[in-house]
């Protein structure tokens, strides 16, 4: 299938037939969308914060450090410059991550993103230590969603839950359904 901005994203049948172009569909799905945090557009120049800041110049050789580490999967899950969000599928065996990018917005918003099915991802219950949904200060309708994978050592994804989103009619049903899987 090829890849589709927010009308597709938004609607749950189109999503559904995404996620089943890549083998990452059942009876009981779990479909959300999920920011990434840590996203900088590439286009910011992180260079000239260098020159002025030592705090920002460490933090940027601890991530290339922690990037060398990464597998191709991981790179895609931490991605900084890429991806601004991920649509992933919560199933039985795992959760299925179509990732998404902004269509070059310095600043992403939902109403921007675009599927990447070619960089699809499927992380297996195997690979995955725990999942938790953390309460972030001063922010009542948005979680991060913190998923331990077993290879990396207390990190968890850069993501963020909204709990419902007005363009993703389908996010706030299954936000409550993440819940109630995760809190068993």
């Amino acid at each position: 299938m090829d890849n589709v901005n927010i009308d597709g994203i938004s609607n749950i049948n189109v999503v559904k037939e995404l996620f089943s172009s890549v083998k990452c569909i059942e009876e009981d799905n779990c479909i959300l969308v999920v920011l990434n945090r840590d996203y900088v557009n590439s286009k910011v120049d992180n260079n000239k914060f260098l020159k002025t800041n030592i705090a920002t110049a460490i933090a940027k050789e601890a991530i290339n450090e922690f990037n060398k580490k990464l597998n191709d999967k991981e790179k895609i899950i931490f991605s900084r410059s890429v991806y601004c969000g991920y649509l992933i599928n919560v199933v039985s065996n795992g959760i299925g991550v179509i990732p998404l990018k902004s269509n070059g917005q310095l600043i992403p918003k939902v109403k921007d993103f675009i599927t990447d099915v070619d960089n699809y991802i499927f992380i297996g219950n195997d690979e995955i230590n725990k999942i938790e949904l953390q309460k972030l200060p001063l922010r009542h309708s948005v979680k991060k969603l913190a998923i331990f994978l077993k290879n990396l050592d207390n990190v968890c994804t850069p993501w963020t839950l909204p709990i419902k989103h007005k363009l993703v009619s389908y996010q706030e049903e299954n936000y409550n359904k993440l819940v109630n899987k995760i809190s068993r």
